[in-house]
């Protein structure tokens, strides 16, 4: 259990205010108090949830030696579901039925009767689930990096992710802010003096909107930039067709981008619906070019990148921004370290891809914000008309 091995998935957050800095006996007593067991009540919808060692199900003994690793504490939130299935209580309904229609001798019951049944029905639940009957228990990874004050969530689901969120504020007395596009793009430019650029932006379209076209559903909310992620993915495979693979980052290194596996495309007018390719190499199919001459962008994208630190496959979801399936880099000399250290350089990595979506997203966002953007999208534009890349987009660099 954990992300000490095997692919990743996980949505990132930041940590809003003064977050944690170190693994103290501070730090170590709150996971504690709010450990498996000890965090509050079960919740209204049956729900239990409180930390534990990514070691297993059952260990809250959390000292500092089973969860920091480095600049990393990997720990874990145990979630128990003790709710009644609804299959089950309407067998139970039945059953409580059959037997009062043979208890009468009547062919059919009252009114009154078949709420009794229901209330036997019920009571006979809510014992066996006291009991521990319906319990279903499962454990989500989540790492923090200290040094960066950010937090990574083994879990995709927002109905998870919102308790995680609550458990975590009343552990250290701060709140998480999920990454998402729109977040993101505002702490990448803030520095560069961009925010200005992405505050007046608006969804770009590759082609022509359809006659009385007004504007899909969620299209466009002026609190929310969340179509740039979408827009990040449609970049890069121009980028990716137009450069073949190969974007220059403004530290001057050099990335190397694929797209591989998986494509979902995603009508920009809500009048299409949906494509999902799976394949390899997804994007040279005759399917998803037809796909962007209709007006569909990718939502989703499995991507192949590496630079310096190796190479990272992951899927990218556009608008949360959120990761799945993550296969690392083998480590060069894992066999010579010890488990702690092979954990931390496991660690070292899973920041390490991220760091550069980051980059590559940044990328994106200063081209997006610059004077010359019309002039690029122009170029993504013909690229969709004319199925190939323009030979000015092959000459522009990154």
């Amino acid at each position: 259990m954990g992300m000490a091995s095997g692919s990743v998935s996980f949505q990132r957050y930041f940590i809003s205010g003064a977050g944690p800095a170190d693994v103290t006996d501070a730090f170590v007593k709150a996971v504690n108090d709010n450990a498996f067991g000890r965090y509050g009540s079960v919740s209204a919808d049956g729900t239990e949830v409180g930390w534990i060692t990514p070691r297993h199900l059952f260990d809250t003994n959390i000292t500092a030696e089973h969860i920091a690793v480095g600049r990393f504490v990997s720990l874990a939130m145990r979630v128990d579901r003790n709710t009644v299935p609804s299959t089950v209580l309407k067998s139970y309904i039945r059953v409580e039925e059959d037997a009062a229609l043979e208890a009468n001798g009547r062919e059919f019951l009252s009114k009154a009767e078949r709420a009794k049944a229901r209330e036997a029905a019920q009571l006979r639940a809510e014992r066996e689930a006291k009991s521990g009957a319906f319990r279903r228990m499962s454990a989500y990874p989540l790492l923090i990096d200290l040094d960066r004050q950010t937090v990574y969530f083994g879990n995709l689901g927002a109905g998870v992710s919102d308790k995680m969120m609550a458990l975590f504020l009343d552990t250290f007395d701060c709140a998480l802010e999920p990454a998402s596009a729109d977040r993101l793009a505002f702490r990448l430019v803030q520095g560069a003096g961009g925010a200005d650029g992405l505050e007046h932006s608006r969804p770009f379209h590759l082609i022509r909107e359809p006659h009385g076209y007004e504007g899909a559903p969620g299209d466009f909310d002026t609190g929310d930039r969340g179509f740039l992620g979408k827009e990040f993915l449609t970049w890069l495979w121009f980028k990716i067709d137009a450069d073949d693979s190969a974007l220059r980052v403004k530290s001057g290194d050099e990335v190397s981008v694929m797209i591989d596996r998986v494509l979902r495309l995603e009508c920009d007018f809500a009048m299409t619906g949906t494509d999902v390719i799976t394949a390899d190499g997804p994007t040279s199919l005759p399917e998803a070019k037809a796909a962007l001459t209709i007006g569909k962008q990718p939502t989703k994208m499995g991507l192949v990148f590496g630079g310096r630190t190796g190479e990272f496959s992951l899927v990218l979801d556009g608008r949360r921004m959120t990761v799945s399936g993550m296969v690392l880099p083998p480590s060069n000399n894992g066999d010579g370290q010890d488990l702690r250290a092979r954990r931390e350089r496991r660690f070292e990595q899973i920041a390490d891809a991220v760091e550069l979506l980051d980059v590559l997203y940044e990328l994106f966002l200063r081209r997006r914000t610059a004077g010359t953007w019309s002039r690029e999208l122009g170029r993504m534009r013909a690229w969709v008309a004319n199925g190939k890349p323009s030979p000015h987009a092959r000459a522009a660099s990154a």
